[in-house]
This record gives structure tokens, C-alpha cells and sequence, in this order.
């Protein structure tokens, strides 16, 4: 039994090295779009932390336990674009080797309004090759009491999924980034995520923290 429980262990600590990996859960996002013509670099340090396997049973209903938490750090990269004055496309990647791609559209407010509210789309493979795939759907919420100072809220659903093995087994993430943005044309931050991810018999949660700058060109 202790073999089968090792073998367990190792193969839901691979699946989590392989969702932290594929699926980029970083934050740094502000709901005011760059305006058009303008743009903008994000570069950031995050650590994630997996989850904890202690409360989740194997088949025969026995208890997982003493499973040593784990952290992913990574260094991300974004380029931003104001494709118009409310539309940002953008590129990113990681050193977990996430590729993505994706366009916030902002609904409310404009870029001097100290509330504003904008809706994103954005797709995301692991290294082009591996045919895991990832597509998100974000919600940007910030206040902006000043002009160098901001406050985010960016709830998020992502669905990440194998094309070998069909859309259809693939895992959901619910959760969402919370941080505050410091500076005016250049922006320094702190983020934090939490995410619960389905597609087990329980649900998982996925913790990740970070800091970062976003540099307006």
C-alpha cells in the first residue's frame, strides 16, 4: 500500500508540475487600457505554491499524508499594444515555458478615470509543442485614487486542456489575482493569486504571489 500511495504522489505532483507550467495565472493587470499607439513591457518574478494532497483520499478512500508543500518560481515577460483607444492586444511568456496571446477590451472609465472595468480573452500553449492548451477568460476591476496609485481585482476562468486527449477532459481553474500598482508612466507592484482547480474527485487549490514592473513606451 505505501508503494501504490508513492506512486500516487508522484504522479498528481507531475500533474501539478505540469498545470503550473501550462496555465499562467499572473496578475499585474490594471482595467485601464494603454490607449491607442501606446505600449507597454510587464516583467515579473512569481512564486506558486501547489497544493496540499493531505485532504484528498486514493480509491480506496484512504487519506494521502505527509506530502511536503512545493513552490514553482517563474519570470515572466508581456508586451502590451493599444491596438485602439480601448482595445490592448499582447504577447506573453515565461520560463515555465507558457506561450500566450490575448486582448482586453475595457467596458467602463477611460485611461483617467478612477474606476474603471474591462473584459479580456487570452489563449496559452505549453512551449508550441506540447499540445497542452490553455484558454481564459478575465474580468478587470481597479481604483484609482491618484494617478500613482491602484488597487486590482481580476477574477478569472481558465480551461486547460490536452489536444491528444480531446477538449472535453480537460481541468477548470476559478479564481481570480487581487494587487496594488505604485508609479505613474512606469508602474511597480505586488500580486497575489488563488485558484481552485476541477477536474479531480476534489478540487484543488492553487496559491501564487509575485512582484513586478510595467514599463509604458
Amino acid at each position: 500500500m505505501k508503494t501504490r500511495h508513492a506512486f500516487l504522489l508522484l504522479l498528481a505532483g507531475a500533474g501539478m508540475l505540469l498545470m503550473s507550467s501550462c496555465a499562467s495565472l499572473t496578475g499585474f493587470q490594471e482595467a485601464r487600457t494603454l490607449g491607442e499607439g501606446n505600449s507597454e513591457i510587464l516583467v515579473s518574478l512569481n512564486l506558486s505554491q501547489s497544493p496540499n494532497f493531505n485532504d484528498i483520499e486514493d480509491e480506496d478512500g484512504e487519506e494521502l499524508t505527509d506530502v511536503p508543500t512545493l513552490f514553482f518560481p517563474n519570470i515572466e515577460a508581456a508586451f502590451n499594444y493599444g491596438v485602439a483607444e480601448k482595445i490592448n492586444v499582447g504577447v506573453r511568456l515565461n520560463t515555465n515555458l507558457n506561450i500566450g496571446i490575448g486582448a482586453k477590451f475595457q467596458l467602463l472609465g477611460d485611461q483617467t478615470t478612477s474606476n474603471a472595468l474591462a473584459i479580456g480573452a487570452d489563449v496559452g500553449t505549453f512551449g508550441l509543442i506540447g499540445g497542452l492548451w490553455n484558454v481564459q477568460i478575465p474580468l478587470y476591476y481597479s481604483f484609482h485614487p491618484t494617478e500613482k496609485f491602484a488597487w486590482y481585482l481580476s477574477p478569472r476562468y481558465t480551461y486547460q486542456f490536452s489536444s491528444f486527449t480531446g477538449a472535453e477532459n480537460g481541468l477548470s481553474y476559478m479564481g481570480g489575482n487581487t494587487g496594488l500598482l505604485f508609479g505613474t508612466k512606469h508602474k511597480f507592484g505586488v500580486d497575489i493569486g488563488y485558484y481552485q482547480v476541477g477536474g479531480f474527485d476534489e478540487s484543488i487549490g492553487i496559491f501564487q504571489v509575485g512582484v513586478g514592473g510595467k514599463f509604458r513606451f
